[in-house]
């Protein structure tokens, strides 16, 4: 046989093994696909292979930083904390099914998001993938893309049902009835609170219920909701007479991205309303007292009226040397602060804690870091903030890392606490498991004589600046966003005889080749 042959079958089979395994690595996100694909049609397929570009770039940097299984796949908790963080981001969207319950971080999934949404059989495939095999970062993205076409049907959905409200049946509507549809849409949208189970002869009395409200003047920013429909519908098409559906539909989804920044100029303003409030400077924390007081006083007439016993529950009140305390940005995530919007997800103030998390995902880019590195990076972004970390942070940052052999896991509850001390203004206090869940049975407003009597209970403390750290809450037990993908990490993989054989066979390989060579080069030289 001649030489270059017998080359050409032994690179043949030095690449066949590892050639089946990069195609595995991809077949299970094209597979997803072609469910896709199959259930709900071509087009809607189309649209994932654009989108899932995308979303992969903005899942990235979360990615990387989550643990991951031998097939560098994330499981079902990892999944959810990546996607509810993505869309959190994007849209300012808290999805119903990705939240995290009872701050019980290991015992979740995102396939409640998708639950009674998605036809039986891509919701069984989805499931049966993310189960068994977890998802990578391709495959990631896809369920990322499924979810946000859930959202965008949905929303055709509303659209027809205001449509019908406002017996409204042309396909093509002119400038003013269809500005009139998209006030009507969007009045729904900013102070609706919409249940799933809702009867359509509901929902349609409720669209001319929230027409009328908004006309009274309930929603007060509605000027500028107004505003961001025309700037909106002048981009997508300038000068337009006429709007088709479509196009209606367009500018609506434009403008329900862009309200949560209107409403987080609210959360803004009342963040900086507590921190002047602060019993001590600095710690984040507002006396019960002073937080009725505010609201007494005319300030955020319709803010701070949650009652005691709901603050409780939800873990924004605290009690600490005989003192009731709310958490600042505790209280600002909660439910009581967010628009209904949709029963799909809700608008909510932005946890800019989240963002903190991002430079920290973006600079560790791993499950685990040393204490010495993750107190350089958070020390940088102190410093842009003007704090600097006293050694008493690193001191308790060593104990946390200590507790998982000498580097701290970045997506746990000891690490979350230990931001909440580092800024206390900005990063949620994570409680325990089954401590604080925003309770619908608890009563959510206080009575005007309630608020009368708590803020009298409690005498204004003096402000002064707070001096080393509050641990009166530190607890030392740690919640892991996905425990047994940290604990697999630190274990000898399963593969590990599979990956020997390989390196085997392309030593083996490479004598071979050896071999060869050098008799094709000697008879070369004399030929």
């Amino acid at each position: 046989m001649p030489d270059f042959i017998k080359v050409f079958f032994v690179l043949a089979a030095c690449t066949t093994e590892t050639s089946s395994r990069r195609i595995r690595a991809t077949s299970a996100g094209r597979a997803i696909l072609l469910e896709v694909e199959d259930v709900l049609g071509k087009e809607v397929r189309q649209h994932f292979d654009q989108r899932t570009f995308h979303l992969e770039d903005a899942l990235r940097h979360t990615f990387q930083s989550l643990p991951r299984n031998s097939r560098g796949a994330v499981g079902a908790p990892a999944a959810r904390y990546a996607l509810h963080r993505l869309f959190v981001q994007l849209h300012g969207w808290q999805m119903k099914g990705l939240e995290l319950h009872g701050d019980d971080w290991h015992h979740s999934s995102p396939i409640l998001a998708l639950s009674g949404r998605i036809p039986k059989r891509l919701y069984d495939f989805v499931e049966g993938r993310l189960n068994t095999h977890g998802l990578d970062l391709h495959e990631l993205s896809v369920l990322g893309a499924l979810l946000e076409h859930i959202v965008h049907v949905h929303n055709q959905d509303r659209l027809n049902i205001t449509l019908q409200a406002l017996e409204i049946q042309e396909e093509t509507l002119d400038r003013k009835h269809a500005f009139d549809v998209m006030h009507a849409y969007l009045a729904t949208y900013v102070i609706g609170r919409e249940e799933e189970d809702e009867e359509e002869a509901m929902k349609k009395r409720s669209v001319l219920e929230h027409v009328r409200l908004i006309d009274k003047g309930l929603y007060p920013r509605w000027l500028e909701a107004k505003k961001l429909l025309v700037k909106a519908s002048d981009d997508l098409v300038p000068g337009a007479s006429s709007f088709a559906l479509q196009t209606i539909l367009t500018v609506l989804e434009v403008v329900a991205d862009q309200i949560f920044h209107l409403e987080n100029d609210e959360c803004s303003a009342m963040r900086q309303r507590l921190v002047q409030m602060e019993d001590q400077e600095g710690s984040g924390r507002v006396s019960l007292g002073n937080f009725y007081r505010s609201n007494l006083q005319g300030n955020f007439a319709n803010s701070f009226t949650e009652s005691e016993s709901y603050l409780l529950k939800a873990g924004a009140l605290i009690e600490t040397n005989g003192h009731k305390r709310v958490l600042i940005p505790n209280y600002l995530l909660l439910n009581s602060n967010c628009l209904g919007t949709s029963g799909y997800y809700a608008v909510c103030c932005i946890d800019e804690c989240e963002d903190l998390m991002d430079h920290v995902e973006s600079s560790i880019r791993a499950p685990t870091a040393t204490p010495t590195e993750l107190f350089e990076v958070i020390s940088n972004m102190a410093a842009t903030r003007n704090q600097t970390l006293t050694t008493e942070l690193k001191d308790l940052l060593e104990d946390v890392a200590r507790r998982h052999g000498g580097e701290v896991a970045l997506h746990g509850r000891l690490f979350a606490q230990w931001l909440h001390h580092v800024y206390p203004r900005t990063c949620p206090f994570p409680h325990e498991a089954g401590i604080a869940e925003d309770d619908k049975e608890q009563p959510l407003e206080v009575t005007r004589d309630e608020m009368v009597k708590l803020a009298g209970a409690e005498e204004n403390l003096s402000k002064e600046r707070s001096r080393g750290l509050d641990l009166g809450m530190w607890s030392d037990n740690e919640a892991l966003v996905d425990p047994d993908a940290h604990q697999a990490r630190h274990q000898p993989s399963k593969y590990f005889p599979t990956t020997v054989m390989i390196i085997g066979t392309i030593v083996g390989c490479a004598v071979t080749l050896a071999k060869i060579t050098p008799e094709t080069g000697a008879r070369n030289k004399f030929d």
